[in-house]
């Protein structure tokens, strides 16, 4: 008899939850939703005897507005309440695809896949193994030849200087509370590794640019 894997459903779009719990009933007899949420954590926190206390495995979709930022952050709450991450990655950027990869997530696949392969990425991440869609897959192999790695660190810090809403190096360094030598420190390590991989990065905006194009900044 097959484990029974127990799942715990995350989207904004009550749709989604139904109509993938439908599927699974009917086609993935050996994974049980549990409960959906719309956001995580759930409002008024996890009750005790709440489904989602007791899910193996988190499928995480769209999220509210406000929380579709912090997506490694969702992900590193639900690890550490013992679930195993699956993504369901139709609009989410590469930087925030591999901040979810880093934060713990095992298993990525687009939302418009077909449901077997949500079933599947199910089953690799209840048994710890990662499972990347084809289509993530390549999207992610094809960033790598010129992705420069960054630490949390230097991604929250760049993400405030240069990101959607720009800000100066003293209020990145009151938000980050580390001195602005720091901050400039942290840029300064950032474009030598860029030179070293060949970019030329010497001025705020062609940094700016190659951080877009590597994912880092949306």
């Amino acid at each position: 008899m097959a484990t029974l894997t127990r799942v715990l459903l995350i989207d904004r779009h009550q749709l989604l939850i139904d109509s993938l719990s439908q599927w699974l009933l009917m086609n993935a007899p050996e994974i049980r939703v549990l409960a959906g949420a719309s956001s995580w954590p759930p409002e008024g926190g996890i009750a005790q005897g709440d489904g989602a206390a007791k899910a193996d495995v988190a499928v995480v979709g769209e999220l509210h507005g406000s929380e579709a930022p912090n997506l490694s952050g969702i992900v590193t709450s639900l690890r550490a309440s013992g679930m195993q991450v699956v993504l369901l990655a139709d609009r989410q950027p590469v930087m925030a695809i591999n901040s979810a990869l880093d934060a713990g997530a095992l298993a990525i696949v687009p939302k418009s896949a077909d449901p077997g392969h949500t079933a599947a990425a199910i089953h690799a991440a209840a048994s710890g193994r990662r499972y990347l869609h084809p289509d993530i897959k390549g999207m992610l192999e094809s960033t790598a030849s010129t992705r420069v790695e960054l630490s949390v660190r230097e991604r929250r810090l760049v993400e405030l200087y240069l990101g959607p809403t720009p800000r100066s190096i003293r209020d990145v360094a009151e938000l980050l509370a580390i001195s602005e030598q720091t901050v400039k420190s942290h840029l300064h390590r950032v474009r030598q590794r860029y030179a070293a991989a060949g970019f030329n990065v010497g001025n705020i905006i062609s940094l700016q640019e190659q951080l877009r194009k590597d994912g880092w900044l949306s």
